[in-house]
């Protein structure tokens, strides 16, 4: 099995694939508006403050991120929609959801419902992210064998 940080990035492209989506649109009048500000307020700049500005926004940029990987993230769609609800005692695939889709208060709330102290968490979610893999290894293992899509 895959190391836990390879786990945890396959679940991210997942999330990002199924789950992020912006909820606002943005008209195209404030956008105009925005450039309009900043570029009015970057006409006053000296070469200084410009080259400040410039190194600050390099800076704090966030690194990009690779690109999704559609056939992985419709893999473990596929594995956790049809998973049962509960999985050697543990209801897993509740459990997977609010930790790959919910927000931060969803999962403290899942983890202070569970009964689960801080030194044991990460025990606790390894033990539902394994299971969930185990899973994804298999119908993988299966999707290889028989090239393509099993138990549609």
């Amino acid at each position: 099995m895959e190391n836990e940080s390879q786990l945890l990035s396959r679940l991210a492209n997942w999330r990002r694939v199924y789950g992020d989506k912006l909820g606002r649109t943005v008209s195209p009048t404030y956008i105009f508006c925005r450039y309009a500000e900043a570029f009015i307020d970057r006409m006053k700049e000296t070469e200084e403050e410009k080259r400040q500005r410039e190194e600050d926004e390099l800076r704090y940029r966030e690194l990009p991120q690779p690109a999704p990987d559609y056939d992985d993230a419709e893999l473990l769609q596929d594995v956790w929609s049809r998973m049962p609800d509960w999985i050697e005692g543990t209801p897993a695939k509740k459990n997977i959801k609010i930790f790959v889709f919910g927000t931060a208060r969803q999962l403290d709330n899942l983890v202070r419902k569970a009964g689960i102290p801080s030194s044991e968490y990460l025990k606790w979610r390894n033990q539902f992210i394994r299971i969930f893999f185990e899973r994804v290894e298999r119908e993988d293992e299966l999707r290889k064998e028989f090239g393509g899509v099993v138990g549609r």
